[in-house]
Protein backbone atom coordinates (compact mmCIF):
# COMPACT_ATOMS: atom_id res chain seq x y z
CA UNK A 1 0.00 0.00 0.00
CA UNK A 2 1.35 3.38 -0.93
CA UNK A 3 3.06 5.30 1.87
CA UNK A 4 2.22 8.96 1.59
CA UNK A 5 2.70 12.36 3.15
CA UNK A 6 -0.79 13.76 3.64
CA UNK A 7 0.18 16.34 6.22
CA UNK A 8 -0.81 19.95 5.76
CA UNK A 9 1.86 22.47 6.52
CA UNK A 10 0.60 24.18 9.65
CA UNK A 11 3.54 26.16 11.05
CA UNK A 12 2.88 29.89 11.28
CA UNK A 13 -0.74 29.56 10.19
CA UNK A 14 -2.77 32.57 11.25
CA UNK A 15 -6.20 31.25 12.04
CA UNK A 16 -7.93 34.15 13.68
CA UNK A 17 -7.83 37.03 16.12
CA UNK A 18 -9.55 37.65 19.41
CA UNK A 19 -12.11 40.45 19.22
CA UNK A 20 -12.92 40.46 22.95
CA UNK A 21 -10.61 43.37 23.72
CA UNK A 22 -10.33 46.20 21.26
CA UNK A 23 -6.80 47.05 22.39
CA UNK A 24 -5.59 43.44 22.69
CA UNK A 25 -3.54 42.92 19.52
CA UNK A 26 -2.09 39.57 20.54
CA UNK A 27 -3.36 36.78 18.27
CA UNK A 28 -5.22 34.18 20.32
CA UNK A 29 -5.10 31.36 17.81
CA UNK A 30 -1.64 31.69 16.28
CA UNK A 31 0.78 28.82 15.73
CA UNK A 32 4.28 30.26 16.00
CA UNK A 33 7.75 28.77 16.43
CA UNK A 34 7.44 29.53 20.14
CA UNK A 35 4.73 26.91 20.65
CA UNK A 36 5.35 24.63 17.68
CA UNK A 37 8.05 22.07 16.70
CA UNK A 38 7.67 20.32 20.05
CA UNK A 39 6.36 16.86 19.17
CA UNK A 40 7.25 14.23 16.61
CA UNK A 41 3.94 14.83 14.87
CA UNK A 42 4.69 18.55 14.58
CA UNK A 43 8.18 17.87 13.23
CA UNK A 44 6.80 15.44 10.65
CA UNK A 45 4.13 17.92 9.64
CA UNK A 46 6.71 20.67 9.20
CA UNK A 47 8.93 18.26 7.24
CA UNK A 48 6.00 17.47 4.94
CA UNK A 49 5.71 21.20 4.32
CA UNK A 50 9.31 21.28 3.09
CA UNK A 51 8.72 18.32 0.77
CA UNK A 52 5.44 19.83 -0.42
CA UNK A 53 6.99 22.38 -2.79
CA UNK A 54 8.35 19.56 -4.95
CA UNK A 55 4.78 18.85 -6.02
CA UNK A 56 3.90 22.43 -6.93
CA UNK A 57 2.39 22.88 -10.39
CA UNK A 58 5.32 25.09 -11.41
CA UNK A 59 7.85 22.56 -10.14
CA UNK A 60 7.46 18.82 -10.78
CA UNK A 61 3.68 18.52 -11.06
CA UNK A 62 3.86 20.12 -14.51
CA UNK A 63 6.46 22.78 -15.28
CA UNK A 64 9.62 20.72 -14.91
CA UNK A 65 8.04 17.92 -16.90
CA UNK A 66 7.28 20.18 -19.86
CA UNK A 67 7.51 23.91 -20.56
CA UNK A 68 10.39 24.73 -18.17
CA UNK A 69 12.73 22.12 -19.66
CA UNK A 70 12.38 22.53 -23.44
CA UNK A 71 15.23 20.76 -25.23
CA UNK A 72 16.06 18.74 -28.33
CA UNK A 73 13.96 15.78 -27.15
CA UNK A 74 10.56 17.47 -27.47
CA UNK A 75 8.67 20.54 -28.63
CA UNK A 76 5.33 21.92 -27.50
CA UNK A 77 2.85 21.21 -30.27
CA UNK A 78 1.33 24.27 -31.99
CA UNK A 79 2.01 26.57 -29.04
CA UNK A 80 2.46 30.19 -30.14
CA UNK A 81 2.04 32.25 -26.97
CA UNK A 82 3.18 32.26 -23.37
CA UNK A 83 5.44 29.83 -21.55
CA UNK A 84 4.25 26.86 -23.64
CA UNK A 85 5.76 28.60 -26.67
CA UNK A 86 9.02 29.17 -24.77
CA UNK A 87 8.26 32.89 -24.57
CA UNK A 88 9.85 34.01 -21.32
CA UNK A 89 10.66 37.30 -19.61
CA UNK A 90 10.92 38.53 -16.03
CA UNK A 91 7.15 38.97 -15.82
CA UNK A 92 6.28 35.40 -16.88
CA UNK A 93 3.91 34.04 -14.25
CA UNK A 94 5.28 30.50 -14.33
CA UNK A 95 8.86 31.69 -13.80
CA UNK A 96 7.79 33.90 -10.90
CA UNK A 97 5.79 31.08 -9.29
CA UNK A 98 8.61 28.59 -9.84
CA UNK A 99 11.04 30.89 -7.99
CA UNK A 100 8.52 31.51 -5.21
CA UNK A 101 7.80 27.79 -4.74
CA UNK A 102 11.48 26.95 -4.34
CA UNK A 103 12.13 29.80 -1.90
CA UNK A 104 9.03 28.82 0.07
CA UNK A 105 10.56 25.37 0.46
CA UNK A 106 13.82 26.98 1.62
CA UNK A 107 12.05 29.21 4.14
CA UNK A 108 10.20 26.24 5.58
CA UNK A 109 13.46 24.29 5.77
CA UNK A 110 15.22 27.15 7.57
CA UNK A 111 12.41 27.40 10.13
CA UNK A 112 12.50 23.69 10.86
CA UNK A 113 16.30 23.59 11.15
CA UNK A 114 16.24 26.49 13.60
CA UNK A 115 13.63 24.86 15.82
CA UNK A 116 14.21 21.12 15.56
CA UNK A 117 16.22 20.84 18.77
CA UNK A 118 13.31 22.25 20.78
CA UNK A 119 11.62 18.87 20.52
CA UNK A 120 13.65 17.30 23.32
CA UNK A 121 10.98 14.68 23.99
CA UNK A 122 11.59 13.39 20.45
CA UNK A 123 14.44 10.91 20.31
CA UNK A 124 17.78 12.09 19.00
CA UNK A 125 17.79 9.49 16.22
CA UNK A 126 14.44 10.75 14.92
CA UNK A 127 15.56 14.38 15.06
CA UNK A 128 18.73 13.51 13.16
CA UNK A 129 16.73 11.67 10.51
CA UNK A 130 14.45 14.66 10.00
CA UNK A 131 17.33 17.14 10.09
CA UNK A 132 19.15 15.20 7.38
CA UNK A 133 16.15 15.29 5.09
CA UNK A 134 15.63 19.00 5.65
CA UNK A 135 19.29 19.86 5.03
CA UNK A 136 19.19 17.88 1.81
CA UNK A 137 15.95 19.43 0.59
CA UNK A 138 17.19 22.96 1.25
CA UNK A 139 20.33 22.13 -0.70
CA UNK A 140 18.33 20.58 -3.52
CA UNK A 141 16.12 23.64 -3.84
CA UNK A 142 19.26 25.76 -4.10
CA UNK A 143 20.64 23.34 -6.68
CA UNK A 144 17.58 23.95 -8.84
CA UNK A 145 17.68 27.71 -8.29
CA UNK A 146 21.33 28.28 -9.14
CA UNK A 147 21.15 25.83 -12.04
CA UNK A 148 18.24 27.80 -13.50
CA UNK A 149 18.86 31.39 -12.34
CA UNK A 150 22.59 31.59 -11.55
CA UNK A 151 23.60 33.94 -8.72
CA UNK A 152 20.60 33.89 -6.38
CA UNK A 153 20.25 35.03 -2.74
CA UNK A 154 21.67 32.38 -0.41
CA UNK A 155 19.31 32.60 2.54
CA UNK A 156 20.25 30.26 5.40
CA UNK A 157 18.04 31.72 8.13
CA UNK A 158 14.30 32.18 8.25
CA UNK A 159 12.80 35.65 8.04
CA UNK A 160 12.16 37.16 11.46
CA UNK A 161 10.85 40.54 10.34
CA UNK A 162 9.61 42.23 7.17
CA UNK A 163 12.18 44.95 7.90
CA UNK A 164 15.10 42.66 7.09
CA UNK A 165 17.29 43.88 4.24
CA UNK A 166 16.99 41.68 1.14
CA UNK A 167 20.07 39.70 0.18
CA UNK A 168 22.08 40.16 -3.01
CA UNK A 169 22.81 37.22 -5.21
CA UNK A 170 25.64 35.00 -4.00
CA UNK A 171 28.19 33.68 -6.46
CA UNK A 172 27.41 30.36 -8.10
CA UNK A 173 30.50 28.84 -6.46
CA UNK A 174 29.42 30.00 -3.00
CA UNK A 175 26.00 28.46 -3.50
CA UNK A 176 27.45 25.16 -4.70
CA UNK A 177 29.83 25.07 -1.74
CA UNK A 178 26.82 25.38 0.57
CA UNK A 179 24.93 22.71 -1.40
CA UNK A 180 27.82 20.30 -0.95
CA UNK A 181 28.14 21.14 2.73
CA UNK A 182 24.47 20.51 3.45
CA UNK A 183 24.22 17.36 1.35
CA UNK A 184 27.37 15.83 2.83
CA UNK A 185 26.08 16.45 6.34
CA UNK A 186 22.73 15.01 5.36
CA UNK A 187 24.37 11.81 4.12
CA UNK A 188 25.45 11.00 7.67
CA UNK A 189 22.00 11.64 9.16
CA UNK A 190 19.40 10.09 6.85
CA UNK A 191 18.38 6.46 6.87
CA UNK A 192 18.59 3.70 4.28
CA UNK A 193 15.84 3.13 1.75
CA UNK A 194 15.53 -0.37 3.21
CA UNK A 195 14.20 1.23 6.41
CA UNK A 196 11.21 2.63 4.51
CA UNK A 197 10.31 0.37 1.60
CA UNK A 198 9.33 3.38 -0.49
CA UNK A 199 11.35 6.11 -2.16
CA UNK A 200 9.68 9.46 -1.57
CA UNK A 201 11.79 10.15 1.52
CA UNK A 202 15.42 11.18 1.29
CA UNK A 203 17.72 8.24 1.97
CA UNK A 204 21.48 7.73 2.05
CA UNK A 205 21.78 6.45 -1.52
CA UNK A 206 19.52 9.26 -2.75
CA UNK A 207 21.89 11.80 -1.21
CA UNK A 208 24.89 10.03 -2.75
CA UNK A 209 23.25 9.87 -6.17
CA UNK A 210 22.27 13.54 -6.19
CA UNK A 211 25.75 14.45 -4.96
CA UNK A 212 27.07 12.69 -8.07
CA UNK A 213 24.73 14.86 -10.18
CA UNK A 214 25.77 18.03 -8.36
CA UNK A 215 29.47 17.24 -8.77
CA UNK A 216 29.06 16.49 -12.49
CA UNK A 217 27.27 19.81 -12.82
CA UNK A 218 30.11 21.61 -11.04
CA UNK A 219 32.59 19.90 -13.37
CA UNK A 220 30.72 21.40 -16.31
CA UNK A 221 29.48 24.85 -17.28
CA UNK A 222 29.59 27.42 -15.78
CA UNK A 223 32.03 26.49 -12.99
CA UNK A 224 34.21 24.02 -14.95
CA UNK A 225 35.65 22.62 -11.71
CA UNK A 226 37.17 19.52 -13.25
CA UNK A 227 38.28 18.21 -9.85
CA UNK A 228 34.63 17.35 -9.16
CA UNK A 229 34.74 14.43 -11.59
CA UNK A 230 36.55 12.46 -8.88
CA UNK A 231 33.78 13.05 -6.36
CA UNK A 232 31.07 12.39 -8.93
CA UNK A 233 32.52 8.97 -9.73
CA UNK A 234 32.98 8.14 -6.04
CA UNK A 235 29.40 9.05 -5.12
CA UNK A 236 27.94 7.11 -8.04
CA UNK A 237 30.13 4.14 -7.17
CA UNK A 238 28.91 4.26 -3.56
CA UNK A 239 25.36 3.76 -4.79
CA UNK A 240 26.48 0.96 -7.09
CA UNK A 241 28.33 -0.79 -4.26
CA UNK A 242 25.45 -0.41 -1.78
CA UNK A 243 23.63 -3.48 -3.07
CA UNK A 244 20.33 -1.68 -2.58
CA UNK A 245 19.63 -0.75 -6.18
CA UNK A 246 19.61 -2.28 -9.63
CA UNK A 247 17.93 -2.07 -13.01
CA UNK A 248 14.36 -3.21 -13.42
CA UNK A 249 14.73 -5.89 -16.13
CA UNK A 250 11.77 -4.43 -18.06
CA UNK A 251 12.17 -0.78 -19.14
CA UNK A 252 8.47 -0.13 -19.64
CA UNK A 253 7.61 -1.51 -16.20
CA UNK A 254 9.38 1.45 -14.58
CA UNK A 255 6.71 3.79 -15.91
CA UNK A 256 3.80 1.41 -15.48
CA UNK A 257 4.76 1.28 -11.81
CA UNK A 258 4.74 5.09 -11.64
CA UNK A 259 1.22 5.16 -13.06
CA UNK A 260 -0.03 2.29 -10.92
CA UNK A 261 1.48 3.97 -7.85
CA UNK A 262 3.76 1.01 -7.11
CA UNK A 263 7.16 1.66 -5.54
CA UNK A 264 10.23 0.05 -7.09
CA UNK A 265 13.04 1.14 -4.79
CA UNK A 266 15.73 -0.73 -6.70
CA UNK A 267 15.36 1.18 -9.96
CA UNK A 268 13.94 4.41 -8.56
CA UNK A 269 16.04 5.97 -5.82
CA UNK A 270 13.84 9.04 -5.43
CA UNK A 271 10.41 10.11 -6.66
CA UNK A 272 8.06 13.02 -6.16
CA UNK A 273 4.90 11.49 -4.82
CA UNK A 274 1.49 12.40 -6.16
CA UNK A 275 -1.71 10.85 -4.92
CA UNK A 276 -5.33 11.06 -5.88
CA UNK A 277 -6.87 13.61 -8.23
CA UNK A 278 -6.95 16.72 -6.00
CA UNK A 279 -10.73 16.48 -5.87
CA UNK A 280 -11.98 17.05 -2.33
CA UNK A 281 -9.05 15.19 -0.82
CA UNK A 282 -6.13 16.12 1.41
CA UNK A 283 -3.95 14.66 -1.31
CA UNK A 284 -1.96 16.21 -4.11
CA UNK A 285 -2.39 15.07 -7.67
CA UNK A 286 -0.04 16.00 -10.47
CA UNK A 287 -0.49 16.23 -14.22
CA UNK A 288 2.00 13.55 -15.26
CA UNK A 289 0.42 11.64 -18.12
CA UNK A 290 -2.25 14.22 -18.86
CA UNK A 291 -0.33 17.42 -19.59
CA UNK A 292 2.62 15.53 -21.08
CA UNK A 293 0.90 12.33 -22.20
CA UNK A 294 -0.46 10.52 -25.23
CA UNK A 295 -2.98 12.28 -27.45
CA UNK A 296 -6.44 11.43 -26.16
CA UNK A 297 -9.68 13.39 -25.94
CA UNK A 298 -11.57 10.95 -23.73
CA UNK A 299 -11.46 11.09 -19.92
CA UNK A 300 -12.47 7.44 -19.50
CA UNK A 301 -9.48 6.30 -21.55
CA UNK A 302 -7.17 8.87 -19.96
CA UNK A 303 -7.22 12.43 -21.23
CA UNK A 304 -4.00 13.66 -22.89
CA UNK A 305 -3.53 17.31 -23.82
CA UNK A 306 -1.30 16.64 -26.82
CA UNK A 307 1.31 19.25 -25.83
CA UNK A 308 4.62 17.37 -25.51
CA UNK A 309 5.73 15.87 -28.83
CA UNK A 310 8.87 13.91 -29.58
CA UNK A 311 11.48 15.17 -32.01
CA UNK A 312 12.80 13.15 -34.91
CA UNK A 313 16.22 13.46 -33.25
CA UNK A 314 14.94 11.53 -30.25
CA UNK A 315 13.06 8.94 -32.28
CA UNK A 316 15.99 8.31 -34.62
CA UNK A 317 18.47 8.06 -31.73
CA UNK A 318 17.20 4.52 -31.07
CA UNK A 319 18.66 1.74 -33.19
CA UNK A 320 16.66 -1.19 -34.50
CA UNK A 321 15.90 -3.56 -31.66
CA UNK A 322 15.98 -0.90 -28.96
CA UNK A 323 12.70 -1.48 -27.14
CA UNK A 324 12.87 1.88 -25.40
CA UNK A 325 11.86 3.74 -28.57
CA UNK A 326 8.26 2.59 -28.90
CA UNK A 327 7.61 2.96 -25.20
CA UNK A 328 9.20 6.40 -24.88
CA UNK A 329 7.76 7.75 -28.14
CA UNK A 330 4.18 6.55 -28.37
CA UNK A 331 3.56 4.76 -31.70
CA UNK A 332 -0.18 5.45 -31.49
CA UNK A 333 -2.78 8.00 -30.38
CA UNK A 334 -6.38 7.65 -29.26
CA UNK A 335 -9.01 8.80 -31.73
CA UNK A 336 -12.50 9.47 -30.39
CA UNK A 337 -15.58 9.27 -32.59
CA UNK A 338 -18.76 9.85 -30.62
CA UNK A 339 -18.49 7.51 -27.63
CA UNK A 340 -16.00 5.19 -29.34
CA UNK A 341 -12.28 5.45 -28.63
CA UNK A 342 -9.90 3.71 -31.02
CA UNK A 343 -6.16 3.21 -30.58
CA UNK A 344 -4.76 4.32 -33.94
CA UNK A 345 -1.17 3.70 -35.04
CA UNK A 346 0.95 6.46 -36.53
CA UNK A 347 2.36 5.91 -40.00
CA UNK A 348 6.05 5.21 -40.49
CA UNK A 349 6.69 8.76 -41.64
CA UNK A 350 4.64 10.42 -38.90
CA UNK A 351 7.41 11.05 -36.37
CA UNK A 352 6.81 14.61 -35.17
CA UNK A 353 3.14 13.77 -34.63
CA UNK A 354 4.02 11.36 -31.80
CA UNK A 355 3.60 12.09 -28.10
CA UNK A 356 5.56 11.25 -24.98
CA UNK A 357 4.54 7.67 -24.24
CA UNK A 358 6.26 6.93 -20.94
CA UNK A 359 3.37 7.50 -18.51
CA UNK A 360 0.30 5.83 -20.04
CA UNK A 361 -2.95 6.64 -18.31
CA UNK A 362 -4.57 3.35 -19.30
CA UNK A 363 -2.68 1.82 -16.35
CA UNK A 364 -4.22 4.13 -13.74
CA UNK A 365 -5.92 2.23 -10.95
CA UNK A 366 -7.90 5.10 -9.40
CA UNK A 367 -11.20 5.35 -11.26
CA UNK A 368 -12.99 7.33 -12.49
CA UNK A 369 -10.14 9.26 -14.05
CA UNK A 370 -9.84 13.02 -13.80
CA UNK A 371 -9.13 15.06 -16.92
CA UNK A 372 -6.19 16.93 -15.41
CA UNK A 373 -4.91 15.32 -12.23
CA UNK A 374 -3.23 11.96 -11.80
CA UNK A 375 -1.52 10.09 -8.97
CA UNK A 376 1.45 9.23 -11.18
CA UNK A 377 4.79 9.76 -9.44
CA UNK A 378 7.65 11.70 -11.02
CA UNK A 379 11.13 10.10 -11.12
CA UNK A 380 13.92 12.32 -9.79
CA UNK A 381 16.71 9.77 -9.71
CA UNK A 382 16.92 6.34 -11.31
CA UNK A 383 19.62 3.68 -11.09
CA UNK A 384 20.20 3.91 -14.84
CA UNK A 385 21.18 7.55 -14.29
CA UNK A 386 23.65 6.45 -11.58
CA UNK A 387 25.32 4.06 -14.04
CA UNK A 388 25.55 6.69 -16.76
CA UNK A 389 26.93 9.32 -14.37
CA UNK A 390 29.58 6.87 -13.17
CA UNK A 391 30.58 6.09 -16.75
CA UNK A 392 30.79 9.77 -17.70
CA UNK A 393 33.00 10.68 -14.75
CA UNK A 394 35.16 7.56 -15.14
CA UNK A 395 35.71 8.26 -18.82
CA UNK A 396 37.02 11.74 -18.02
CA UNK A 397 39.28 10.63 -15.18
CA UNK A 398 40.87 7.77 -17.14
CA UNK A 399 41.23 9.69 -20.41
CA UNK A 400 38.97 7.08 -21.88
CA UNK A 401 36.49 4.45 -20.72
CA UNK A 402 37.58 1.75 -18.33
CA UNK A 403 36.08 -1.73 -18.34
CA UNK A 404 33.84 -0.67 -15.44
CA UNK A 405 32.56 2.34 -17.43
CA UNK A 406 31.75 0.09 -20.37
CA UNK A 407 29.95 -2.34 -18.07
CA UNK A 408 27.83 0.46 -16.60
CA UNK A 409 26.75 1.78 -20.00
CA UNK A 410 26.20 -1.67 -21.46
CA UNK A 411 23.95 -2.67 -18.57
CA UNK A 412 21.68 0.25 -19.44
CA UNK A 413 21.81 -0.58 -23.15
CA UNK A 414 21.18 -4.30 -22.67
CA UNK A 415 18.10 -3.61 -20.61
CA UNK A 416 16.91 -1.30 -23.39
CA UNK A 417 17.18 -4.15 -25.87
CA UNK A 418 15.42 -6.58 -23.54
CA UNK A 419 18.59 -8.53 -22.81
CA UNK A 420 20.19 -9.91 -19.65
CA UNK A 421 21.99 -6.87 -18.22
CA UNK A 422 24.96 -8.96 -17.04
CA UNK A 423 25.54 -10.92 -20.25
CA UNK A 424 27.57 -9.46 -23.15
CA UNK A 425 25.42 -8.94 -26.22
CA UNK A 426 26.66 -8.07 -29.70
CA UNK A 427 23.48 -6.18 -30.61
CA UNK A 428 23.19 -4.07 -27.48
CA UNK A 429 26.75 -3.45 -26.33
CA UNK A 430 28.59 -0.25 -27.21
CA UNK A 431 31.48 -0.52 -29.70
CA UNK A 432 34.75 -1.49 -28.03
CA UNK A 433 37.87 0.67 -28.14
CA UNK A 434 36.18 4.09 -28.15
CA UNK A 435 38.29 7.16 -27.51
CA UNK A 436 37.49 9.47 -24.61
CA UNK A 437 35.71 11.89 -26.95
CA UNK A 438 33.74 9.16 -28.70
CA UNK A 439 32.72 7.56 -25.42
CA UNK A 440 31.54 10.94 -24.13
CA UNK A 441 29.46 11.31 -27.30
CA UNK A 442 28.01 7.87 -26.56
CA UNK A 443 27.07 9.08 -23.06
CA UNK A 444 25.44 12.22 -24.49
CA UNK A 445 23.27 10.10 -26.76
CA UNK A 446 22.63 7.33 -24.24
CA UNK A 447 21.32 9.83 -21.72
CA UNK A 448 18.97 11.14 -24.42
CA UNK A 449 17.66 7.64 -25.13
CA UNK A 450 17.36 6.44 -21.54
CA UNK A 451 16.19 9.59 -19.73
CA UNK A 452 14.01 11.21 -22.39
CA UNK A 453 11.09 13.29 -21.07
CA UNK A 454 12.37 13.01 -17.48
CA UNK A 455 13.36 16.68 -17.19
CA UNK A 456 17.14 16.20 -17.34
CA UNK A 457 18.05 16.85 -20.97
CA UNK A 458 18.09 20.65 -20.78
CA UNK A 459 20.18 20.47 -17.61
CA UNK A 460 22.62 18.09 -19.32
CA UNK A 461 22.97 20.25 -22.43
CA UNK A 462 23.66 23.31 -20.28
CA UNK A 463 26.36 21.64 -18.18
CA UNK A 464 27.97 20.32 -21.38
CA UNK A 465 27.92 23.87 -22.80
CA UNK A 466 25.73 22.78 -25.71
CA UNK A 467 22.24 24.15 -25.07
CA UNK A 468 22.03 27.18 -27.40
CA UNK A 469 23.97 25.58 -30.26
CA UNK A 470 22.01 22.32 -30.13
CA UNK A 471 18.69 24.18 -30.11
CA UNK A 472 19.65 26.36 -33.06
CA UNK A 473 20.44 23.17 -34.98
CA UNK A 474 17.01 21.91 -33.95
CA UNK A 475 15.40 25.06 -35.34
CA UNK A 476 17.02 24.40 -38.72
CA UNK A 477 15.98 20.75 -38.57
CA UNK A 478 12.39 21.72 -37.86
CA UNK A 479 12.44 24.26 -40.69
CA UNK A 480 13.68 21.65 -43.15
CA UNK A 481 11.98 18.43 -42.15
CA UNK A 482 8.97 19.08 -39.93
CA UNK A 483 5.45 18.84 -41.39
CA UNK A 484 4.14 22.29 -42.32
CA UNK A 485 1.21 21.98 -39.91
CA UNK A 486 3.61 21.74 -36.95
CA UNK A 487 6.64 23.61 -38.20
CA UNK A 488 6.44 27.33 -37.46
CA UNK A 489 5.63 27.21 -33.73
CA UNK A 490 8.35 24.60 -33.14
CA UNK A 491 10.91 26.61 -35.10
CA UNK A 492 10.14 29.70 -33.04
CA UNK A 493 10.39 27.77 -29.77
CA UNK A 494 13.85 26.49 -30.64
CA UNK A 495 15.07 29.81 -32.04
CA UNK A 496 14.33 31.48 -28.71
CA UNK A 497 17.08 29.40 -27.09
CA UNK A 498 20.00 31.81 -27.45
CA UNK A 499 22.88 32.47 -25.06
CA UNK A 500 20.65 34.29 -22.59
CA UNK A 501 18.33 31.28 -22.29
CA UNK A 502 20.97 29.30 -20.40
CA UNK A 503 19.56 31.10 -17.34
CA UNK A 504 16.02 32.21 -16.65
CA UNK A 505 15.51 35.91 -15.88
CA UNK A 506 15.35 36.90 -12.23
CA UNK A 507 11.57 37.25 -11.73
CA UNK A 508 9.86 40.59 -11.32
CA UNK A 509 8.41 39.35 -8.03
CA UNK A 510 11.96 39.37 -6.65
CA UNK A 511 13.18 42.49 -8.42
CA UNK A 512 10.24 44.47 -7.03
CA UNK A 513 11.25 43.85 -3.42
CA UNK A 514 15.00 43.32 -3.70
CA UNK A 515 17.06 46.29 -4.93
CA UNK A 516 20.25 44.34 -4.16
CA UNK A 517 19.86 41.69 -6.84
CA UNK A 518 21.00 42.03 -10.46
CA UNK A 519 19.10 40.86 -13.52
CA UNK A 520 20.75 38.12 -15.57
CA UNK A 521 22.53 39.09 -18.77
CA UNK A 522 20.29 39.56 -21.79
CA UNK A 523 17.06 39.92 -19.84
Amino acid sequence: MKKSFYYIYTALALLGFSCNKILDTTPQDFVSPVNYYNTESELESALAGVYDRMGDNRVYAQGMASYLVVSDEFFMKNQTSGINANIVDASTLEINRHWEALYTGIERANMLLENIDKAQQVGEAKRKEIKGQVLFLRAYYYFLLTDEFGAVPLKLQSSKSPEEAPLPGSSVKEIYDQILKDMKEAAGLVRSVSDYGYNTRITKTTVQGILARVCLTMAGSPLMDLSKYTEARAYADSVMQSGLHGLNPDFKQIYINHVKEIFDTRENLWEVEFKGTSQGEIQEGGTIGSYNGITCGNIDTGYGYDYVHATAKLYNAYANGDLRRDWTVAPFRFVTTGSTVVRTAWGAGEIYERSNGKWRREYETLLPRNQNNTGTNWPLLRYADILLMFAEADNYLNNGPSEKAYTAVNMVRRRGYGKDVLAPDTQADAPAGLSQQDFQELIVNERLRELAFEGLRKHDLIRWGLYPSVMQVQAREYQTNMPVALRDPAVAQAQRVTARAVLFPIPNSELAVNPNIKQNSGW
